[in-house]
């Protein structure tokens, strides 16, 4: 396999190059956008995930990056050189899809094996060797003489990540490689997968829909919507200040509530907010000189308290609200109250029921809008 990319080259500055860029990359179709304007850095080794519901361009931009799509506009760059023109074969990248797309007539040992027809083993080890290393690295040992319909799905899946790792590549891509495998062998696989990144200290881009999986694998995310990125950050960055309603609302329960500011008190960050809504007012501690900007008396300010932050006692605000459905989840309960008409939801260790008090803390609140 010929290669346009080696190791990351040093700028004028002395600072790599990211391993992955994508700067103001637009993919267009006839009567349709899939991406639009997507800048993303992903730095070498890093574990990098693209999530959003389906139709946000997630795949397409990972496909931008594996040479499958081509960009109307914008430019792809891997290890900082230029690669529009370059065809996935000569992208030094490997890219494990989500239906697997494993050689049936092939054993375990040929699927993985099948990368080295068109590249030396890295570090010029022997392919059987090669291969013996990275079947023993996912766990298949021993199951090299298998036809891939002898295997589970998760079996599959790990034989696909092996194949892709067997030429060496300078990038995994990994196209919701779990999708279809059941949420108890998806979290057991998904550990698996990180260690393995890890170890081998690979620049993964990989892509999910499941908000829970990106925020348990990631060193960070990139949330898109509609084909734009709304946000990138480390996980608990984005989970705990999102930018956006919509990236507060995608990633994991929350409520968010819009009210009136009613008064502000100046000169310390986080800025002590009241606001009213439907008559009942809250104090809240607001960020300043963050994503929005400083709330003044008279503006509508949104603002979110994940489920968790509900308590039923010891909090400084409180709202008193009808529980209106419970799902037990195991460790906590989360139940569905109505407030004034407004739906809110908490997660408590013991199950709630009828008329309850709940509050939440000021500093347990995140505004994503001022207006």
């Amino acid at each position: 396999m010929s290669t346009v990319v080696g190791s990351d080259p040093p700028d004028s500055a002395g600072n790599r190059a990211p391993a992955v860029e994508l700067d103001r990359v637009t993919r267009r179709y006839t009567g349709t956008t899939a991406v639009e304007s997507v800048s993303v850095s992903v730095r070498d080794g890093e574990f990098f995930t693209l999530v959003g519901p389906s139709g946000c361009g997630k795949t397409t931009t990972l496909r931008l990056v594996g040479g499958f799509e081509s960009p109307t506009e914008g430019v792809v760059r891997l290890a900082g050189e230029d690669v529009a023109e370059a065809p996935p074969e000569d992208r030094d990248v490997g890219i494990v899809f989500q239906n697997y797309a494993l050689f049936p007539h092939m054993t375990v040992r040929e699927n993985v094996a099948y990368g080295l027809r068109f590249a030396e083993p890295p570090g010029g080890v022997p392919t059987a060797e090669r291969v013996e290393r990275l079947l023993d690295l996912v766990d298949l040992a021993g199951m090299d003489n298998r036809d891939p319909d002898e295997l589970s799905g998760g079996q599959r899946q790990r034989v696909a990540l092996a194949r892709a790792l067997a030429p060496g590549p300078a990038v995994l891509l990994l196209d919701e490689p779990m999708s279809a495998l059941d949420a108890q062998l998806r979290e057991r696989l998904r550990v698996q997968l990180r260690d393995i990144q890890s170890e081998l200290g690979i620049t993964t881009v990989y892509v999910t829909h499941d908000q829970e999986e990106a925020l348990a694998i990631s060193d960070r995310v990139a949330v898109m919507r509609s084909g734009q990125v709304e946000q990138v950050g480390r996980p608990r960055e984005i989970y705990r200040q999102p930018e956006t309603r919509f990236v507060a609302e995608f990633l994991g329960d929350n409520n968010v509530l819009t009210g009136e500011v009613l008064a502000v008190s100046g000169g310390t960050d986080p800025v002590r907010t009241t606001v009213r809504l439907d008559g009942t007012q809250f104090d809240l501690a607001i960020d300043a000189g963050g994503h929005v900007r400083q709330p003044r008396v008279g503006d509508r300010l949104t603002f979110c308290v994940r489920p968790e932050a509900l308590t039923v006692d010891g909090a400084e605000n409180t709202l008193t609200a009808t529980v209106e459905t419970t799902e037990f989840l195991g460790e906590t309960t989360r139940a569905h109250l109505d407030w004034n008409g407004v739906d809110l939801l908490a997660r408590t260790a013991a199950p709630l029921e009828g008329r309850v008090t709940l509050g939440f803390d000021p500093g347990d609140t995140h505004a994503v809008a001022v207006e």
